[in-house]
């Protein structure tokens, strides 16, 4: 009799515990709980991926801890972004006013050299342009014939006026950096058009990440414009 009575009893005390969503439920319907009963918060230990135990207000620093571990690396990314975007503010003010001065095409693709590969940090800068009335350069292939083979393969990016940045096959590779070619890990290439004169002007990177498809062009198409005024005023002279 007496051990069915204890059977009772337990099953009694099981079917009185409440569930978990209960619990849930009534912690969040009574935010103070913890405040007046607060030695649980040393006394309860919080399962840790570790597979230590720690204690609620513990677990609680730890969460708070990598939160302001994230917010603090969002910050950094965002100041980073603002000082890119600064840097590359001032180079195209600088690049606008150097352009002033250039006397001749040859001027302004010098000064264009010098303010990307120089104070930018570009690594391989290369032009490749038709332009009518300028004989073409068979060592540097700064300035081709108008059925350059080069310009052809990338004629449908000129003609449409597109940035395109990334990765490219060896042969392209090849064609666009000649020797450097086995440096180069990305490139971008920014089409010229422009009355009298098309063509490419090609960046390149050891790094690979440096140019990539899914990356912003606003830079790359303000360089381009402010590039392109300058040769349109330079050949109406």
């Amino acid at each position: 009799m007496t051990n069915q009575t204890n059977n009772q009893m337990e099953k009694t005390e099981e079917m009185e515990l409440p569930e978990e969503q209960q619990v849930v439920d009534y912690l969040m319907a009574n935010p103070d709980f913890f405040l007046q009963h607060s030695p649980l918060l040393n006394d309860l230990e919080i399962p840790h991926e570790s597979g230590t135990a720690v204690s609620l207000v513990e677990r609680q620093v730890s969460v708070l801890r990598e939160k302001n571990q994230h917010f603090e690396e969002k910050l950094r990314d965002m100041v980073d972004a603002v000082h890119d975007n600064q840097r590359l503010h001032v180079s195209l003010h600088r690049l606008a006013v150097n352009l002033f001065d250039a006397d001749s095409l040859d001027d302004i693709l010098g000064v264009v050299d010098d303010e990307l590969r120089h104070k930018l940090g570009t690594d391989f800068v290369y032009f490749r342009l038709y332009s009518e009335g300028i004989t073409s350069d068979d060592e540097s292939y700064t300035y081709v014939e108008k059925d350059d083979q080069v310009l052809q393969a990338f004629s449908v990016l000129i003609e449409k006026n597109r940035i395109q940045c990334g990765h490219f096959n060896q042969e392209e590779v090849a064609q666009l950096f000649f020797g450097d070619a086995p440096e180069v890990a990305s490139a971008a290439i920014i089409p010229v058009l422009i009355p009298g004169t098309r063509g490419l002007i090609i960046l390149g990177s050891c790094d690979e990440q440096r140019y990539h498809a899914g990356m912003g062009t606003d830079f790359l198409r303000s360089l381009a414009d402010l590039i392109g005024a300058a040769m349109r005023s330079q050949l109406l002279k």
